[in-house]
């Protein structure tokens, strides 16, 4: 085993060890590992976003060293539902590695579609299974729970194990009338509690949140108000997996005689593939219209659900905001419905979109002024009915950051678990007949995308990336004469991000002029080595945008012998 990897070696009776590669001290980047008597499972394989700290880089996932480092262990790859925190990564672990993947067959459907755009198609064994099958895999015996979620086929997974039962909810809620499907299985849940529960993985998110969630039914009658009071086009904004807020504002739109557009290449593509399979029924076809056809209809007639509630910039809502969009331009008697949760780090993004779509004259309703959205976690009291429901011995909190984790520890103990363990990333939590206490910390991180590369922050030099944003660049050309040792002229400099159009040419040629001197003050040798006057360039350049501007900027020499 690499060195890497602080763990001892396992007991000699049988045990559990559950070890999260990610997911806590975030919400997002949901990943963890249960091992079982030398067999292995990961559940969950997602991504997060970068904070803009991180420039340039597309997703993080997490460093799976652990993972590669133990292949023979490894018997699958299971996923409770289809958000991008939980099936991200998977395209980048199954081009790493050759191992079998259950879920759902929604889950399966928009995974599929994910590995299609990464060059896998048909590469991988997908198994799709139902609510209530048991697969035996390894020493697991694995059982698919009905849960509640903000994305159709979400399910909790048990692990029975020689221990005892493990349950992973994943994310989860309960709505006890949800638009389309069945109510979470509480029965099932209550069963497994009356037998042998190990431990309970319990998603926090919402553990500081009191009371019961909100059904998605009151979100749609929430829709229903704001439409039934729009005198032209109604907007809605969301994310592009939440199928169900979706299929209520299909049924809307037929109910209310609006045409549906759906826009935004990911929105449409879920949709269809919940379509295909059988999650939820279409209302008649001729609800749904294509965006060159919304001019057809008049404004009292048209509902477009768009993806861009996070006001990405290349997002279809985003775009309308700004006039950069093909088919629609925002006016005044649209109705613009912000139906999603503000995730931190976008509230700059979505402030600024909001104010371009009121300028435009659209009236923009969000969750502080009708009832347009819930959560699709637990709050409080259903984590302590979940608690009480399945009795755990153990309860660990997954899923959320520490103050999260924290308040789900307290609340399992309010309810009278005493063993409550708040872990971290990369932690072995050890399972044994007579003990659950962490024993070791496997090697554990998040390796940054970029493009097509994946790496550790030290392989895309963060460092210079924020140099280059805070204080710019420049690249000073040029032409060294060896025999004579000296330049042919003052080098020639580029500037991008630096000094502004109104006293940039005179530093420049300042700079351009000391650079020079200072080639000029270099030793004989010196003069005619090229490391040594790219050097002299790259300090006296820099040196002088420091004293006459206070900036530092990158410099960059290019120097050509002749």
């Amino acid at each position: 085993m690499s060195n890497r990897h602080n763990i001892p070696a396992p007991p000699s009776g049988d045990y559990v060890r559950y070890i999260p590669l990610g997911g806590l001290d975030e919400v997002g980047l949901n990943c963890a590992l249960i091992e079982c008597n030398g067999s292995m499972l990961m559940v969950d394989c997602g991504l997060t976003f970068p904070e803009t700290r991180e420039f340039g880089v597309d997703v993080l996932i997490p460093d799976w060293s652990y993972v590669i480092d133990n292949l023979d262990k490894l018997d699958g790859l299971v996923i409770t539902h289809g958000h991008e925190d939980h099936i991200g990564a998977a395209p980048y672990f199954l081009k790493e590695v050759d191992v079998p993947v259950y879920s759902g067959e929604l889950t399966l459907g928009m995974l599929h579609r994910k590995l299609q755009s990464h060059g896998l198609g048909n590469d991988v064994d997908l198994y799709g299974v139902d609510a209530g099958d048991q697969l035996e895999i390894g020493p697991f015996v694995v059982e698919f729970i009905d849960i509640n979620h903000s994305v159709p086929n979400a399910m909790a997974i048990a692990l029975h194990t020689p221990l005892g039962t493990a349950l992973v909810t994943g994310d989860w809620k309960l709505d006890q009338t949800p638009v389309f499907g069945d109510p979470a299985d509480l029965g099932r849940l209550s069963e497994l509690g009356d037998g042998n529960m190990l431990a309970l993985f319990g998603d926090s998110t919402n553990a500081n949140v009191p009371g019961f969630s909100t059904s998605e039914r009151e979100v749609v009658r929430g829709f229903a108000d704001v439409i039934d009071e729009a005198p032209g086009r109604v907007i809605v904004g969301q994310f592009s997996s939440n199928i169900f807020r979706v299929a209520g504002l299909l049924q809307l739109g037929y109910e209310r005689g609006r045409k549906v557009c759906l826009m935004g290449t990911s929105l449409v593509k879920n949709t269809n593939i919940a379509r295909d399979s059988g999650f939820f029924p279409m209302p008649p076809e001729d609800v749904l219209i294509k965006p060159n056809e919304i001019d057809d209809y008049a404004d009292d007639e048209v509902l477009i659900v768009s993806t861009g509630s996070q006001a990405e910039p290349r997002s279809s809502l985003a775009r309308m905001a700004h006039g950069d969009h093909r088919n629609i331009d925002i006016q005044k008697g649209d109705v613009v419905i912000l139906s999603a949760r503000r995730i931190p780090g976008n509230e700059f993004g979505i402030n600024s979109m909001i104010n371009s779509l009121l300028k435009r004259g659209a009236r923009v309703v969000t969750a502080d002024d009708a009832p347009i959205h819930c959560t699709g976690h637990a709050k409080q009291e259903e984590m302590k009915l979940m608690i009480n429901l399945t009795k755990p011995r153990y309860l660990v909190p997954v899923h959320g950051e520490y103050r999260m984790r924290q308040r789900h520890a307290e609340l399992g103990r309010d309810v009278g678990v005493d063993e409550a363990l708040v872990i971290e990333n990369g932690d072995v939590l050890e399972f044994t007949d007579s003990s659950a206490k962490v024993v070791g910390q496997v090697h554990h991180g998040r390796l940054l995308v970029d493009g097509r590369n994946i790496g550790d922050p030290e392989d895309f030099q963060l460092h210079d990336r924020r140099k280059l944003a805070n204080a710019g660049i420049v690249v000073a050309y040029a032409v060294l004469d060896l025999d004579r040792g000296e330049l042919t002229e003052p080098p020639q400099l580029l500037q991008h991000g630096v000094v502004g159009p109104s006293d940039g040419d005179d530093i420049l040629s300042g700079a351009a002029l000391a650079a020079n001197r200072a080639v000029d003050a270099l030793s004989d040798d010196a003069r005619r080595d090229l490391s040594e006057v790219k050097e002299a360039i790259r300090v006296e350049v820099r040196r002088h945008f420091r004293d006459k501007i206070n900036r530092r900027p990158v410099v960059t020499p290019v120097v050509h012998a002749l």
